[in-house]
């Protein structure tokens, strides 16, 4: 019995030993921390002595290691944060017992016990390490560069690379060179494909996170110099919070080059949801006014993506008259299946226009609609003597929401048969001639390792992707970005990388030449919070738009000629059409004298005499073949129309 009783007795002790020890093991912060991703004493009670308040916050603060007392490890931080309110000050020596946690990523010592003791006061801080071009790294490694100063003082002098975002933060790095999205799949990627290493340099900056003054509208492009301290606010995203911060404003926004007297430019904006019933709704069409007029400089076509309905279009086109009176835009729209659509703003110096949903009834393999947002082609004659033919095919293509994770086979599936899908769409109607292809097409310049929509749509080389691209479109359409400093190669910015979603693609060209392109910059840059003020171009959308400039090889019209010319003969009919389909023709003024049919080489396949009346129905005649695009001209007394006509099975 005496040697059962005895054996509870140790035991107990033991229990009380080993409980008592790991409750209240004395360790420093470095021992805390270790060198891994994670503490080693996570979900542990511990005690560290003797280290200095560096910063506080509400409801927490942060303890680091005294200058000597370090490890002088680089491979191991020597702070943390304390999850508790502290009332003593910065510079004060503490001892904390609490239980080690991860949150976020982020080790701390919190918990229901936490203890807290000044031992000490007016103790010098530690010397902040110091970022620079190479630190945080760039190279991508499975414990973060930045884990080694975890909670620690920093010092940085670095640009903003993203503006302020809807929680008032914005992205930072102080490498030499801007992060851009790079093609393939994030690290670590798949075998065979691009590998895209995720910008890790990148860091974001709290301007208030330990109550220092506020910044709601930092620019991509300005300057922050700051001694912070540097967390892991979610898994992977860094997050600086400054005790002290100057910040110098950089960036200013960036409207393109006015057109010459012989260019006719095209344009392409996200109008962001653009919806009348939006309680901010003529915010919303002031700034979109004055990014179109002073930032895009009034394109001659814009296609616009995003806008909710006719009437929000006719509405903008109305703020712009408002702004510039001499400038008047007829709105276009044709309605998808969803509730943001695409349509065209149209100078009414543009002659003959015609709107053409293509593919809308297009069903997709994994079933339902393939186009959400048909393309939407538009086609008219450029004011010059003669008149020059041209066609703009809007784009708005799925978006890579959803392109990994459960849902990611059909985002991917979609997204490349959409790309085929406008890719036919493209060779057919480059036949024709003059064809700009344009968007939101939610897509780099190059691969994103699962899809290559953009090489898919232009039919340029691909460096490869899972589901792999198609040769249809050939030979390649140009694409001007390439011939923009790379540095220009981007229209949004998401998660602090610069990238390019909206695009410009040109076939060949008769009477016309290209002259380049731009993105007008105000809105990718530029903080959220620059969206409530009326008065500002900037930050209208989410995108910059861009512009396209076409050198008008035949005489532009001055104003005189071109009131001359305002033709009132009217043709309509379906888009696409078949042989027997009707076209109806009327003219407001004059009598109609004759119609002709030509091929797409010029010849002349069908005539036909009008007598004089002005309106017509006539019957489109067998000659016509399939698959094919011809041009109808009615002649009057004093006025030609001609009509472009896509003829599909």
């Amino acid at each position: 019995m005496l040697s059962g009783k005895l054996n509870k007795i140790l035991f107990a002790s033991l229990f009380i030993f080993i409980t008592n020890y790991s409750n209240g093991q004395v360790l420093e912060l470095w021992e805390i921390q270790g060198d891994g991703i994670a503490s080693p004493y996570e979900g542990q009670t511990v005690e560290t002595e003797a280290n200095v308040v560096t910063a506080k916050g509400s409801g927490f603060f942060f303890i680091q290691s005294t200058s000597s007392n370090t490890d002088n490890d680089p491979s191991t931080s020597d702070a943390i944060l304390v999850d508790a309110s502290f009332f003593g000050q910065i510079g004060d020596l503490v001892n904390v017992s609490g239980r080690v946690e991860e949150e976020d990523g982020n080790t701390t010592i919190g918990g229901s016990n936490i203890d807290i003791d000044v031992v000490g006061n007016n103790i010098p801080l530690p010397s902040p390490i110091v970022f620079d071009e190479n630190y945080p790294s760039g190279e991508v490694s499975e414990l973060h560069s930045l884990e080694r100063s975890e909670n620690m003082l920093v010092n940085f002098n670095a640009t903003a690379i993203a503006p302020s975002n809807g929680i008032e933060q914005a992205a930072l790095s102080t490498s030499a060179e801007r992060p851009f999205r790079e093609p393939g799949i994030l690290h670590p990627g798949q075998n065979g494909l691009p590998v895209w290493d995720g910008n890790p340099e990148i860091f974001w900056f709290d301007p208030n996170g330990l109550n220092q003054p506020n910044n709601r509208f930092i620019n991509a492009g300005d300057q922050i110099e700051a001694t912070a301290i540097v967390i892991e606010a979610d898994e992977g995203q860094w997050l600086a919070l400054p005790t002290s911060y100057s910040y110098t404003a950089i960036n200013d926004p960036q409207a393109v080059r006015p057109p010459e007297s012989n260019e006719f430019v095209i344009g392409s904006l996200n109008l962001l949801l653009l919806f009348s019933s939006d309680d901010d709704i003529e915010t919303k069409r002031k700034k979109l006014a004055l990014y179109i007029t002073e930032q895009m400089q009034l394109p001659d076509i814009i296609a616009v993506q995003e806008a909710g309905s006719l009437g929000a279009l006719q509405n903008l086109a109305y703020n712009i008259n408002l702004l510039v009176p001499d400038i008047q835009y007829e709105a276009y729209l044709e309605y998808g299946s969803g509730n943001i659509h695409q349509g065209f703003l149209v100078k009414t110096g543009i002659q003959d226009v015609t709107i053409t949903q293509l593919g809308a009834n297009e069903p997709f393999s994994f079933g339902g609609l393939l186009h959400d947002r048909p393309p939407l082609l538009l086609q008219a004659s450029l004011p010059t003597n003669p008149p020059t033919l041209i066609q703009v095919l809007n784009i708005h293509s799925r978006s890579l929401i959803g392109i990994e994770g459960s849902n990611s086979n059909f985002v991917r599936n979609k997204r490349h048969q959409q790309a085929i899908s406008i890719a036919n769409m493209i060779q057919d109607l480059r036949t024709a001639g003059n064809l700009v292809v344009l968007g939101d097409m939610n897509a780099y310049h190059f691969t994103d390792g699962y899809v290559d929509v953009v090489s898919q749509m232009s039919g340029l080389p691909s460096l490869g992707a899972s589901i792999s691209p198609i040769n249809i479109v050939n030979p390649p359409l140009e694409m001007p970005i390439f011939d923009l400093p790379e540095e220009e190669r981007y229209s949004y910015v998401f998660q602090g990388n610069a990238q390019t979603l909206d695009h410009c693609m040109i076939g060949e060209l008769d009477g016309l030449q290209s002259n380049g392109m731009s993105y007008a910059r105000g809105n990718a840059d530029f903080a959220l919070d620059y969206d409530a003020n009326p008065n500002v171009a900037t930050r209208s959308s989410d995108h910059d738009g861009l512009v396209v400039y076409l050198e008008a090889l035949n005489p532009i019209l001055d104003a005189e000629e071109l009131l001359l010319s305002q033709n009132d003969i009217s043709i309509s009919h379906a888009q696409p059409c078949q042989a027997g389909d009707w076209i109806h023709i009327s003219s407001k003024r004059e009598a109609l004298q004759s119609l002709q049919l030509y091929n797409m080489q010029g010849k002349l396949i069908y005539e036909q005499v009008l007598k004089g009346n002005k309106k017509v129905d006539f019957q489109l005649p067998e000659v016509i073949g399939t698959n094919s695009t011809y041009i109808l001209t009615v002649q009057g007394k004093q006025q030609i129309r001609n009509q472009l006509l896509m003829v599909f099975p």
